[in-house]
């Protein structure tokens, strides 16, 4: 029996795509702007910053060594397996192991402990943290381990991504929720390369994927006459970080959410993980406005 043939998506001549694959170098880049973000921070948030370059950069060490696998993809509301499902990848252990081997002296004494805790887990202990951390369920006790899980599940998820097409990905109504993976989007980019600059994509923070959405719309509730963008205004301000320059917040009265847009034409390094990170200020401001934040980061935890 011949297998069918999945139609491919047309084309027209000023095409633009609705899902973009992540960037080979998605993981070495971002330790680099973590650490460019911690050089210009003066408080002791740079300590973390710090922190989590060295953990991107564990990060491209480990996703190298591992060849993962495309499971069968979806046909369902995601094209790969629904993060918030809960099923962990069989991959998972090899690589949360490895991470925590990589990272190995390369951190404080406070998170040496907790990766000395975390290196005992067997598998099963393992993966049940994993899920907890999927499907949103954790404990107080599991605050510590998270960032370290997150970036095992990214790794996985990404090289999935990685081995997509954008015939792979139909485009869909749901602008919040990423195509691929399930996972609300950390915030959106505008680009600046070539036929694409000007549009704006929103930015998944597990397989690192990009989809389009209007920039006139609210990508929360599709409403296009309730929307500002908020900027910090850095001649009233010089003691800004220049994260700041790219770092945009889109409010909406409608469902009275915001999230964070950064645009690559005032700041072409700007990564929607690592910038988030290092622009809280903006997140305060926009919040004492009575608006509640959208987007996850997987690196941005209570308490933190």
């Amino acid at each position: 029996m011949n297998t069918p043939v999945k139609p491919a998506i047309e084309k027209g001549l000023f095409h633009t795509p609705f899902w973009l694959v992540p960037e080979k170098d998605v993981f070495a880049a971002r330790a680099v702007r973590f650490q460019e973000l911690a050089q210009a921070e003066k408080s002791e948030w740079r300590l973390y910053l710090e922190l989590l370059a060295a953990l991107c950069n564990a990060q491209a060490v480990v996703a190298a060594r591992h060849d993962i696998a495309l499971p069968k993809l979806n046909t369902g509301e995601t094209v790969l397996p629904e993060a918030f499902q809960g099923n962990v990848p069989s991959e998972f252990f090899a690589v949360f192991t490895g991470l925590i081997a990589e990272m190995d002296g390369k951190t404080n004494h406070t998170a040496a402990a907790e990766l000395g805790r975390l290196k005992k887990l067997d598998r099963s202990e393992a993966e049940a943290l994993a899920q907890r951390v999927l499907t949103e369920n954790t404990a107080d006790t599991d605050r510590a381990a998270e960032i370290w899980v997150q970036a095992a599940l990214q790794i996985v998820w990404t090289a999935w991504a990685a081995q997509l097409g954008e015939d792979d990905v139909p485009p869909v109504e749901e602008r919040v929720l990423c195509p691929c993976c399930g996972t609300e989007a950390v915030g959106s980019v505008i680009l600046i390369r070539g036929d694409l600059a000007g549009f704006r994509y929103m930015h998944c923070p597990l397989c690192n994927s990009r989809w389009n959405a209007l920039r006139a719309k609210c990508p929360t509730c599709g409403d296009a006459g309730n929307v500002r963008i908020w900027q910090f205004d850095q001649k009233a301000t010089p003691d800004l970080a220049p994260a700041y320059t790219a770092a945009h917040a889109e409010s909406c009265k409608s469902c009275h959410s915001y999230r964070k847009l950064y645009r690559l034409d005032e700041q072409q390094y700007a990564d929607p993980v690592a910038d988030d990170l290092a622009t809280l200020g903006l997140d305060m401001a926009v919040g004492e406005e009575g608006f509640g934040r959208g987007g996850t980061n997987p690196f941005l935890l209570l308490g933190a």
